[in-house]
């Protein structure tokens, strides 16, 4: 598989931080490392010069003549000469007396007499005060007894081996960089590699899913960013699937609960048409009916369409919670009468009014009625009621109003509940409507509580349990 742009951009990337630094660190390296060796070497003579006057003064009490047996000390510590060496070669001279004196401009006393070759001045002349700039005190028992001029210009030359050892350094630096280059590039194909296998999953599911191929679940296999992205493509892709699932059998049962009425008003005609019967009231009261269903159909979905797309006139208004239950109450208990149910109404005292457009409150709380009726069984009861919200945490100075209808019906299965209020959920699987009916009640009420600032949910114990529809509003 060909690799992606990304991953050269990260490979390139990786190894340009890693060549920067390298860089960076080896261009410093290489500037101090050489510094840093004549900062050593004029430490050590320094060091090495001091001990050789506070030794010579502690043997002899003072430092006339220290020049020539500081030249005699260096000359004896040479190493015998070899076969073969020829006094004139460069390598039989004292080195100690010229090698030593690395670092070290030259050694005066407390006088600023020179006690060794000082700046150009021999032995026993006076050092101006101003060519004494920097000095480093030897003393002896807490007295100063000489000052150290050091070569802090570092005008000296480094000896053979330790230009040796600034070239090791420089090819161990070169070594260390390039080794820091491999492994940038073998790095960068590792990371890229582990950053982009996700990425391609998450590519291959998205073009999966142009396709029309709505189920694609991608493995999440981290918590960071990458792992929140495809959990939320997997919740895409869920809900598409759900959506998708949802706009078929949408589809389907707008088909058959248009294409019942029309097949029944169709079949009227067409018999009218060959003359096989007469238009009679009776007949002509079934068609009337099937066109009402139709309209009812047609006025759901323009409802529905309406509140969605935020165009329905919303009137709110203070409306007590005990006039819209009454209003519904007195309008369906003679119904609930004929159908063996009790209607029952129970409404607290004190409830703060809603703010409501009350007609569409009302045809909520009748479709709700409504559908208990259809659920509930003879000798069953339906109960309206309205209550203060007692949940805790709530402002109990200004409680939100709960209004309710509960039944003692065929109650809804714990799988139905979440899906009662989607358009289409046929009683068959849960209470949104039953035969006969289109499915779109609980959409409408859902869709008209929330666009008054309201919520509603659906609670039942289970099947047989009898069903509370409950909707919350803040006073």
């Amino acid at each position: 598989m060909r690799r992606s742009s990304l991953q050269w951009k990260l490979i390139l990337s990786y190894l340009a931080v890693a060549l920067l630094t390298v860089l960076v660190i080896s261009a410093l390296i290489r500037l101090t490392s050489g510094q840093s060796l004549m900062n050593l070497v004029m430490e050590q003579q320094t060091a090495m010069l001091k001990e050789a006057v506070q030794t010579y003064y502690t043997e002899n009490g003072t430092l006339d003549g220290f020049f020539e047996d500081y030249i005699q000390r260096a000359r004896d510590s040479q190493p015998p000469a070899q076969p073969g060496d020829s006094p004139d070669h460069p390598d039989s001279a004292p080195r100690s007396s010229t090698r030593e004196m690395r670092g070290v401009h030259g050694l005066v006393d407390t006088e600023y007499r020179a006690l060794m070759p000082t700046l150009n001045y021999a032995v026993g002349q006076v050092v101006p005060v101003s060519a004494v700039q920097q000095k480093i005190a030897v003393t002896v028992n807490g007295q100063t007894i000489a000052w150290i001029l050091p070569d802090t210009s570092y005008q000296f030359k480094l000896s053979a081996e330790e230009e040796l050892f600034l070239r090791r350094t420089t090819l161990a630096i070169g070594l260390a960089a390039l080794a820091g280059v491999l492994a940038a590039v073998a790095m960068g194909f590792f990371l890229s590699g582990r950053l982009l296998k996700p990425i391609r999953r998450l590519t291959q599911a998205s073009q999966a899913l142009a396709h029309g191929d709505l189920q694609q679940q991608v493995p999440v296999t981290s918590h960071d960013e990458l792992g929140q992205l495809t959990l939320t493509f997997n919740q895409m892709s869920a809900d598409l699937a759900q959506a998708d699932q949802q706009r078929k059998r949408m589809t389907a049962d707008i088909t058959h609960d248009l294409s019942t009425p029309l097949q029944i008003i169709a079949g009227y005609i067409e018999m009218l048409e060959e003359g096989e019967v007469t238009l009679t009231p009776q007949r002509l009261e079934i068609i009337k009916t099937e066109v009402g269903h139709l309209r009812r159909l047609v006025g759901d979905l323009s409802t529905l369409t309406q509140v969605e797309a935020g165009g329905l006139d919303i009137q709110l208004q203070a409306i007590e919670p005990a006039a819209l239950l009454e209003r519904v109450y007195h309008a369906y208990q003679p119904i609930a009468a004929r159908q063996g149910v009790e209607l029952r109404l129970d409404v607290a005292e004190g409830l703060p009014p809603i703010a409501v457009d009350e007609g569409r409150m009302v045809q909520v709380l009748k479709n709700l009625v409504e559908n208990a009726l259809r659920y509930t069984p003879e000798k069953g009861w339906i109960r309206l009621s309205a209550a203060a919200d007692s949940a805790p945490g709530m402002n109990a100075a200004a409680p939100r109003v709960q209004l309710a209808v509960s039944d003692s019906g065929s109650g809804i299965e714990a799988d139905d509940l979440p899906y009662v209020f989607d358009r289409f959920f046929r009683a068959d699987k849960a209470r949104g409507a039953n035969a006969g009916k289109m499915g779109l009640g609980l959409a409408i009420c859902k869709a008209l509580v929330t666009a008054q600032g309201g919520v509603i949910t659906a609670i039942s114990a289970g099947k047989g349990q009898g069903t509370t529809m409950q909707i919350t509003f803040a006073p």
